[in-house]
């Protein structure tokens, strides 16, 4: 057994505000709040709380990053509530799941105006009597997600080994980019309070304002493995764009930290060239705390020694005796938890440090020799055209025989299974190379990006009701067929339809009175909400008519399953202009229009503007350019297989030289690039990096298109999922979601500026613009 340093070389505080109470008045502990004010905001807080009879109770906190947490955080355990942090993405019915788990309990909404208390929204859960501390969800990385009890005495032990084993002292400022719902980043937290370093929290996917901080003299950062590689490659970007006379991007940094995940030997080279500063190591647990840490300079994937209090030890894993040697299982325990604590981790000894292998039930063993899946990820991961990985074991019948399967997702359509497994036998010693490459679209992560337990698909009673949907399209297709969309627009009674259709009264009564009760129609006197103009309805019913018939017929569907998208029967098929035409109409006409006209309003171009466009369409935002400012200029990319003939405006801007055409883009010129109805598609208005560099200094990216919905906040499916099935068949399925393109955004060092969602459509103008 590994011992810990000196168990607890200054006597604690009882709890955290007892600890900023120690610190000097003046210490400013968050952005103009200091150790005076901080306990007294608290105070007043759960004075409001208690008022509301929080004490015992379960009590939500989903608030973003920044100073309103922390101050929440404490008043709820001032007012002697278990505060339950989630993520402020947290969908509702997960909120509740786990406040369920709990005993129930309400969410914590703040004050709303000044002068006003913050109020528990919600029923009252059972109160209970476990002394002050809280609830953490577990990451849910090794299956589903449990409540964790820590009481306020573990995580001021956590916070005295930030003190004593780190190194964080009164004269540092804390930046936290992680997410403070998560164990890891409580615990800076907590070392800052008991401290009294400077704390600022920052959202973790604000990366131009972490990147301020550290210029404006932070010295020690707190980072996931996710956030220290896109600070380090936007860094890159910035620094050749800069040149050698740049200010230091971080002049006061001393430590940068990096948990809840592995460090490998290049992202530690990476951020040393970005910074200057190489990567410390920090393990911990949900339950635990931090309690392995190490400096800069460690061997990849070692984490580090044990922190003062802890205690460490390795388990054989197969007769679960204490060993010196490993691979093992690691077990903790501290000065506040005494009982060994089992981590699940395999773990060896190298150098004075520790090395983690992987979760016990990941790491594989091949014959006498270990896997560490870290490892392999790592290597995978240099590979120019990964984006994400994953490596796991294939369980077979007898010890030693395991699988190795790679689950990777990669940047472009032309990296495939052999490339990468060319690539793993030129690194790794061949029992090491994966026996099965999946190609995946994105991989689940947890909030502070470690690799999220497999999803599984389970069906639900909507999958009965899905079996039938298919009567309401066929009705709608019908009705189109009938002529009735015209004549229903224009507010024909039954007699007068029946008449004009040529069609039997009573049957056409039953499929009017059909379609009002599936909700196609409204009978009521006036329009239940906004009218959609009957010719754009018609034109993206006969579009979606011819869909159902091929392209996204079940056959189809099975088939793209069966081939991939690159062999799918839509690559393979003639020109179709007739499709043409029809896709045009639907996706070219009045709201596509309006959509147009609010996005030059969002960009704002200047006189004489340049603009890139990306689309598959005509190009209408060019063309609404050229025709408002006959001295604009710029550049249009159709992609795809349907976007149709150019729109005339553009067509005698091409002829006059004022734009370009084709899959050339123009470098560092253009004022705005628009990517319309084109984002998803991997061969045009995905490939983000070039797209970005067609942009001069200060210049927008603007795209116009549709993302899938990440759900309502009671649980149901959003509107536009099925939308996935056109990608599938005949589009593209990059980013399919706000979410996985934001992330591609900050990958390719981007700030989303705003999302603008149009209601009851699946629309979005997302701005987006260089990091500063």
């Amino acid at each position: 057994m590994t011992e810990g340093s000196e168990r607890g070389p200054k006597a604690l505080p009882d709890t955290l505000l007892d600890a900023v109470g120690r610190l000097a008045p003046d210490t400013e502990i968050l952005p103009g709040c200091t150790a005076a004010e901080l306990p007294a905001e608290a105070q007043r807080i759960a004075d409001a709380l208690k008022a509301q009879g929080a004490e015992g109770e379960a009590v939500a906190l989903r608030l973003p990053n920044g100073p309103g947490w922390v101050v929440h955080f404490l008043g709820l355990l001032a007012a002697g509530a278990r505060p339950l942090p989630v993520a402020p993405d947290t969908p509702g019915p997960e909120v509740r799941r786990l406040l369920e788990l709990a005993g129930g309990g309400r969410v914590l909404s703040p004050a709303d105006g000044p002068g006003r208390p913050p109020r528990l929204d919600g029923t009252p859960g059972t109160p209970a009597d476990d002394g002050p501390g809280d609830l953490l969800p577990t990451s849910g990385s090794t299956g589903a997600p449990k409540l964790v009890w820590r009481p306020e005495a573990s995580w001021l032990s956590e916070a005295r080994r930030y003190r004593d084993g780190v190194g964080l002292t009164a004269e540092d400022v804390l930046l936290l980019p992680v997410p403070l719902a998560h164990a890891y980043a409580l615990g800076w937290m907590c070392g800052a309070l008991l401290t009294g370093a400077g704390l600022r929290p920052v959202p973790p996917t604000g990366l131009g304002e972490t990147m301020r901080a550290l210029a404006a003299g932070a010295t020690v950062v707190a980072l996931v493995p996710a956030t220290a590689r896109l600070l380090a490659t936007r860094q890159r970007l910035r620094a050749r764009r800069a040149g050698p006379e740049a200010a230091p991007p971080a002049p006061r940094l001393r430590i940068a930290m990096v948990g809840a995940g592995p460090v490998d030997g290049p992202l530690d080279a990476l951020f040393r060239e970005a910074y200057g500063v190489g990567l410390s190591r920090n393990y911990g647990s949900t339950e635990l705390g931090a309690v392995l840490s190490g400096p800069a300079g460690l061997p990849p994937l070692c984490v580090g020694a044990p922190l003062p209090g802890v205690d460490v030890r390795l388990l054989d894993r197969t007769t679960r005796a204490v060993t010196a040697d490993g691979p093992g299982i690691l077990q903790i325990r501290t000065d506040v938890l005494p009982d060994w604590h089992d981590t699940g981790d395999l773990a060896v000894p190298e150098q004075g440090h520790w090395r983690i292998l992987g979760r016990e039930g990941t790491a594989v063993r091949r014959g006498a020799r270990w896997v560490a899946p870290l490892e392999v990820e790592s290597v995978l991961r240099a590979h120019s055209g990964v984006q994400d990985v994953r490596v796991a074991a294939r369980r077979r019948s007898h010890e030693g025989e395991d699988g190795l399967v790679a689950e990777v997702v990669v940047t472009d359509d032309t990296t495939g299974e052999e490339e990468l497994r060319d690539h793993a036998a030129r690194h790794l010693a061949p029992y090491k190379v994966p026996d099965t490459f999946v190609l995946r679209t994105a991989l689940p992560r947890t909030a502070t990006g470690k690799a999220a337990a497999p999803v599984r698909y389970r069906f639900t009673p909507r999958a009965l009701r899905a079996a039938r949907a298919y009567k309401a399209s066929e009705l709608l297709f019908a009705l189109h067929d009938l002529g009735a969309l015209d004549a229903l627009a224009r507010g024909a009674e039954l007699a007068d339809l029946s008449t004009e259709l040529g069609c039997d009264s009573r049957a056409l009564e039953l499929l009017l009175d059909t379609a009002a009760a599936l909700g196609l129609l409204s009978t009521a006197p006036e329009p239940d909400g906004p009218a959609v103009p009957a010719g754009e309805l018609a034109a993206f019913v006969e579009l979606e008519k011819r869909l159902s018939r091929d392209l996204v017929s079940r056959e189809a569907l099975a088939a793209v399953a069966r081939t991939g998208v690159h062999h799918r029967p839509f690559e393979q098929r003639p020109h179709d202009a007739e499709l043409v035409r029809v896709y045009q109409g639907a996706m070219s006409g009045p709201s596509a229009r309006a959509r147009t006209a609010v996005g030059l309003r969002l960009v704002r171009p200047r006189p004489g503007a340049r603009l890139v466009e990306v689309s598959a369409g005509p190009g209408r935002y060019l063309e609404r350019l050229l025709t408002a400012d006959p001295t604009a200029t710029g550049h249009l990319w159709q992609t795809g297989r349907l976007a149709g003939p150019v729109c005339e405006a553009v067509r005698a801007a091409v002829a006059e030289g004022r734009v370009t055409t084709g899959p050339e883009l123009p470098h560092g010129d253009a004022d705005v690039c628009v990517i319309a109805n084109s984002v998803h598609d991997p061969a045009g208005g995905a490939r983000l990096v070039p797209l970005l560099r067609t942009l001069k200094p200060g210049g927008l990216l603007l795209v116009d298109d549709v993302f899938l919905p990440s759900g309502t906040p009671d649980g149901e499916p959003g509107e536009g999922a099925e939308l996935a099935l056109d990608w599938l068949t005949h589009g593209g399925i990059r980013w399919p979601t706000l979410a996985a393109f934001t992330a591609a955004l900050a990958d390719a060092g981007a700030d989303l500026v705003r999302d603008l969602h149009f209601e009851g459509s699946p629309c979005h103008l997302v701005l987006a613009k260089e990091a500063d």
